[in-house]
């Protein structure tokens, strides 16, 4: 089992329900591959490893890419060593995410695009550069919403700075 900090926490679905636990191969070192943040695979590799895509910044919910949570990731000596992250696969869990997030040697990185108290309970989010962000006005279309959206903020605490997402 995954060892969570206070701040990144996953409140239900997992291990036991829902979500889905899987290995992925980390594919390129331009994507810092931390807990709390999310990868999606690289559609070019066709060789059965699931390697994830190659820079963060592809790393964008959309209708031709999906985005997965790692909760195992380079922060963690196992993954760096068998050069592999432990994400989350379908929906119906819930995880706490904080706006930032902190290696064990002390590096800050962001897991939120911005502030948790910007957020709003019941707003939808997706991914964008691997981090959770809330929709542009121009994704309202129905269409975009829907290939797009990765769950909805159920709470937010900004005293911790944190929100409650339900992964859909």
């Amino acid at each position: 089992m995954v060892a969570l900090n206070s701040k990144f926490d996953i409140l239900r679905g997992w291990p036991n329900s829902s979500a889905v636990q899987e290995d992925f191969v980390i594919g390129s070192a331009s994507h810092a591959h931390y807990m709390g943040q999310w990868v999606s695979l690289d559609a070019s590799n066709k060789d059965g490893s699931m390697k994830t895509a190659v820079a963060l910044g592809s790393t964008t919910s959309d209708a031709a890419v999906k985005c997965f949570l790692i909760i195992e990731g380079k922060d963690d000596y196992s993954s760096r060593f068998a050069n592999r992250v432990t994400c989350l696969l379908g929906g119906g869990y819930m995880v706490r995410l904080p706006q930032n997030g902190v290696t064990a040697d002390g590096t800050s990185y962001s897991i939120l695009s911005q502030a948790a108290a910007s957020f709003a309970p019941g707003e939808e989010v997706r991914v964008s550069a691997g981090v959770i962000t809330p929709l542009n006005a121009n994704e309202a279309d129905v269409d975009i919403r829907r290939q797009a959206v990765v769950g909805s903020v159920i709470a937010v605490d900004s005293n911790a700075n944190t929100i409650d997402l339900l992964v859909i």
